[in-house]
């Protein structure tokens, strides 16, 4: 790839996909779409019903449990630096806006396992009209949407997650790129939304190990293994202006990230101008 640099001893993968040079938020995963669910000031987008409740145990049970035994199995998952969870304990009460890059089929799983949180994720609403929308449903994702009416009802619904002082995930890459090493620009939503609330930016990272040993009877050669590590937190100053702290927040949660991946120059920017 391109401009990219690693450190000494970083495995870097190939699995045969052609990526993107031109658009970081190029979507190579298509949507099957099933349904025709309208995102606007009608949907339910946080959930508190019986019905809701049941559903989300039922797919822990049949979805969940499967997820994480392919994490052990096909990807040898590891995690790492767990300790800062436990040092940042007090810090963390109030709430959380965990990100990561995005690379894998279920790595909001992952990171679900890692943090021992249920999390709320705000997802692209394509996904609901889906085949995976039953899941991503009851496993926490709320659809973001792009009708105004709707978009009021979604902040409110957040609003009322960091009330509750429940954790928030975002893949602020937008689009996953399965396996993909560089870290692509960041989009600001999630560094708003930890200014407004005043919580801090917990930034994670899934990097790869080449597939050895017993894991090849579990997957194809080229499919790596996988690690998720944990990273120092970000705390917002909302002293300062929220365009700068945005932005820094953004920029420092971005070389975070890399740094975790081993990547000492990086092909993408931490912020990239859509207009």
């Amino acid at each position: 790839m391109k401009n990219l640099k690693l450190r000494k001893g970083v495995y870097l993968p190939d699995v045969g996909i052609d990526y993107p040079t031109d658009d970081p938020y190029a979507r190579l995963v298509p949507v099957r779409k099933l349904r025709d669910l309208k995102f606007d000031d009608t949907y339910t987008y946080l959930d508190d019903s019986l019905s809701f409740r049941l559903q989300h145990i039922l797919a822990d049970l049949v979805v969940y449990v499967p997820l994480m035994l392919s994490d052990v199995f096909r990807y040898g998952m590891r995690f790492r630096n767990r300790k800062v969870l436990r040092k940042y304990r007090r810090e963390f009460a109030g709430g959380v806006i965990a990100v990561c890059n995005h690379c894998y089929p279920h790595d909001g799983a992952a990171v679900a396992r890692i943090l021992g949180h249920r999390l709320r994720t705000p997802m692209l609403q394509d996904h609901f009209n889906g085949d995976q929308a039953w899941y991503l449903k009851y496993f926490g994702g709320i659809p973001v949407p792009d009708d105004f009416g709707g978009l009021r009802k979604f902040n409110e619904a957040f609003d009322e997650i960091h009330r509750r002082k429940e954790w928030i995930l975002v893949f602020p890459e937008a689009r996953n790129w399965h396996f993909y090493k560089p870290v692509k620009p960041f989009r600001k939503g999630a560094f708003t939304m930890a200014y407004k609330y005043g919580v801090p930016v917990l930034p994670l990272n899934i990097s790869y190990r080449e597939r050895k040993g017993i894991y090849r009877l579990f997957g194809k050669p080229e499919i790596p293994l996988l690690t998720l590590t944990v990273g120092e937190p970000l705390f917002p100053d909302r002293s300062r202006p929220r365009k700068d702290e945005v932005e820094r927040l953004l920029r420092e949660a971005h070389a975070s990230v890399c740094d975790m991946a081993g990547i000492i120059e990086n092909p993408w920017p931490a912020f990239w101008n859509e207009d």
